[in-house]
């Protein structure tokens, strides 16, 4: 799997989360609001403790219920989110560790991936058994060579 393509589903289950989100808030908002109404017709209009078909306690207790379930499916989906998001691979150069001067040496290519061009190297001491070798790409290589009609 490419990379490009980790991110877009990253993007499309970020974007699906969100949605749902939106879709749990509005719920939750118009059922307070119902209670809100609910209550309002049993103490100020008089309409009796069982007019809207339970008591005004058995409504509460429902949006205390349904709200708890909501907030629990908004941890899992952030704890499914954050687990399942990929973390960005820095891609082997070479699967053989490398070792120059009896350390090992660590590659990283700036930009990801960048082949061709003029690169500079830059050998970092990480430890005394480790060395990482920085490739920045100075001069890409379509800037090197004119395209061919």
């Amino acid at each position: 799997m490419a990379p490009d393509d980790t991110i877009e589903q990253e993007e499309k289950l970020k974007l699906r989360y969100l949605k749902f989100s939106k879709i749990f808030l509005l719920i939750t908002l118009i059922y307070i609001l119902w209670i809100a109404i609910v209550i309002l017709g049993i103490y100020t209009l008089g309409l009796g403790p069982r007019w809207a078909g339970l008591s005004s306690s058995q409504w509460i207790l429902s949006a205390i219920g349904l709200i708890s379930v909501l907030l629990g499916l908004q941890v899992v989906f952030i704890l499914h989110f954050l687990f399942t998001k990929r973390k960005k691979k820095i891609p082997a150069e070479n699967q053989q560790p490398q070792f120059v001067q009896g350390k090992q040496v660590h590659n990283y290519t700036l930009p990801i991936g960048a082949k061709g061009g003029v690169f500079s190297k830059t050998y970092v001491l990480i430890d005394d058994d480790r060395v990482l070798r920085l490739r920045y790409q100075m001069i890409p290589p379509q800037d090197l060579w004119e395209k061919q009609p």
